[in-house]
């Protein structure tokens, strides 16, 4: 008898050892495959003390993170596309932009920059790049003209830096 009861106790043991975890696990950030909520909240916050970004949609295709403050509306869109002939999807991409597109350079196999503002509403800028059969943008946008924590440079540089981060996860 006195064996049965270590047997189960054994289990008992070894059931809770497995479970234990779980509620680690099952808060892990699962949304967007290339980049989680602390450092979209790093990209898009003008002050240290600013609550966090919320990740609006993440799948495969598409992660979109949204911030607000008393300034302005941020938000941080990452899409990624399959496609079949790279070169003319490239192309249709670039037609969206609302400035000449720029070159840049090492991030997957070509990739470019250009302003997306929308007419008084958004000021932002989009990164476009392919690597291997996959075409993917990171548009950083602001609902304010003149936002102190998004200039156009900062805007510029924080798209060029989370594309970088998606080139590498693609590769």
């Amino acid at each position: 008898m006195q064996e049965h009861n270590n047997f189960s106790y054994m289990r008992y043991l070894a059931l809770l050892i497995l479970l234990a975890p779980w509620p680690a696990i099952c808060q892990m950030n699962t949304g967007c495959p290339w980049l989680n909520v602390a450092t979209a909240t790093g990209v898009l916050q003008s002050t240290e003390n600013s609550p966090m970004a919320t990740l609006a949609e993440g799948s495969k295709p598409a992660c979109d993170f949204t911030y607000h403050d008393a300034t302005a509306s941020r938000e941080l869109k990452i899409t990624v596309e399959e496609v079949q002939d790279a070169h003319q999807a490239m192309a249709a991409y670039q037609a969206r932009c609302g400035s000449p597109a720029t070159p840049l350079r090492a991030i997957g196999n070509e990739a470019v920059t250009c302003a997306v503002d929308s007419k008084g509403k958004s000021y932002g800028q989009q990164v476009i790049g392919v690597v291997r059969d996959q075409i993917f943008t990171v548009t950083v946008i602001t609902s304010a003209k003149k936002d102190p924590a998004m200039p156009r440079e900062a805007l510029e540089e924080k798209s060029r830096n989370i594309s970088e981060q998606v080139a590498g996860a693609l590769f």
